[in-house]
């Protein structure tokens, strides 16, 4: 068995990629007692990452209810609204079960330590590739941010009203009741704002699908490692009844530490999943309604953006349903590997003691949205196909 303290290095390694999206909101659990000045600054990140989303929120709502008269618009002006909103609502569900987190890291960083030469092999594999899901996720969100909210209010420039009066646009319109937003330095003031208020955004995103896939795939090598002793079980030529026993026991045993660890990830992770797919959602339709309205005006450098904004929206859900996927296939494995047991080759005895163990394995492990939707691809699936009869039904009406 490695060093522990070589076995720490390999998981934070896989885990300081997301570390450092979730210092930068202050949604980072800390592990030993922090000096007052380290709990302060970290409440100072979560104040002004919550003042970054209300600055978009509330003054586009406003825009919409007190400046905008076309109906069409209005749809088009939901899109920032939808988007902020559900940042914050996955962003204040991690700082919620921010504690909950930390403890199943604890567990993480236990597994690791205590698991075997083969076992540290499908941690490292699956850590790996949790990695590479929240890499892809941050390429994903950046590129989509910078273009919606850098080169879309420039690709679109200045528009001049029948009353020759220019109006410049920024990425989120938004109305401000003391002020006038077009004049300088407030508008410079507010488009900086909207484009820090992206980056925070970037970083919730991708901190969400970050944990949801470190302790979705933790799971996976969890279940993988049952599924080795569970084959270990019958592979000898000679039993000893008393090795036999040990064995099953320790088959047990690390079957109720999967369920409990799954019970604590469900804590986390199920609004997590929900707020991801009311979002994606929402946010599909209203994409495919505003590609639409730029289609009709010719603006095909718009169209460009906003498509580009939905694969990568539909990207981030798409990754927490393949990951739900794969656990639910993991399961797949170990329900056959137990019913596929040589358990006749056993005594007697020990082959009735079996029964709970394949009874067990054969219950589904999965994650769900909220206990209402399995997150799988079939998930996906349906979301699409919502998406678009809700867009359907909103160009119908408006």
């Amino acid at each position: 068995m490695p060093p522990i303290r070589d076995v720490e290095e390999d998981l934070w390694r896989f885990l300081r990629f997301v570390q450092v999206h979730l210092v930068l909101l202050g949604a980072w659990p800390s592990f030993t007692k922090t000096p007052l000045y380290s709990r302060i600054l970290r409440w100072c990140r979560v104040v002004a990452v919550i003042f970054l989303q209300l600055s978009i929120v509330i003054p586009a709502i406003l825009y919409m209810i007190l400046k905008e008269k076309n109906g069409k618009r209005k749809v088009t002006l939901l899109l920032p609204i939808v988007f902020s909103m559900g940042r914050a609502a996955k962003y204040l569900t991690i700082l919620y079960r921010m504690n909950d987190f930390g403890k199943t890291l604890s567990a993480i960083r236990k597994d690791w330590s205590n698991a075997t030469e083969e076992g540290q092999q499908a941690l490292r594999a699956n850590a790996r590739t949790g990695y590479k899901v929240a890499l892809m996720v941050a390429i994903c969100v950046s590129s989509s941010s910078l273009f919606f909210r850098v080169i879309l209010p420039i690709s679109k420039g200045s528009i001049v009203l029948p009353n020759n009066v220019t109006v410049r646009l920024l990425p989120c319109q938004v109305y401000f009741v003391f002020f006038d937003v077009q004049l300088s330095p407030y508008f410079e003031m507010v488009f900086t704002l909207q484009v820090c208020t992206g980056i925070v955004n970037c970083a919730t995103q991708t901190g969400m699908v970050g944990i949801f896939s470190i302790l979705c795939l933790h799971i996976c090598s969890l279940v993988r490692i049952l599924i080795g002793k569970m084959a270990e079980l019958t592979k000898q030529s000679e039993f000893s009844e008393k090795v036999l026993h040990e064995k099953i026991v320790d088959i047990v045993e690390y079957q109720m530490k999967i369920k409990k660890f799954i019970s604590n990830v469900e804590l986390i992770t199920q609004y997590l999943c929900f707020y991801e797919i009311v979002d994606d959602t929402c946010m599909t339709c209203i994409l495919g309604y505003c590609t639409i309205m730029e289609w009709e005006n010719h603006n095909y450098a718009a169209i460009a953006v906003y498509v580009f904004v939905f694969v990568s929206c539909t990207s981030f859900t798409f990754t927490v349903c393949y990951v739900g996927q794969h656990l639910i296939n993991e399961s797949t494995i170990l329900a056959e590997t137990s019913n596929t047991l040589k358990w006749y080759r056993l005594p007697t005895k020990t082959a009735r003691s079996l029964v709970l163990v394949i009874i067990m394995s054969n219950y589904p492990i999965k994650l769900t949205a909220a206990k209402l939707i399995d997150v799988s691809l079939a998930t996906f699936t349906d979301i699409m196909k919502t998406s678009m009869g809700y867009l359907s039904i909103l160009r119908e009406i408006t």
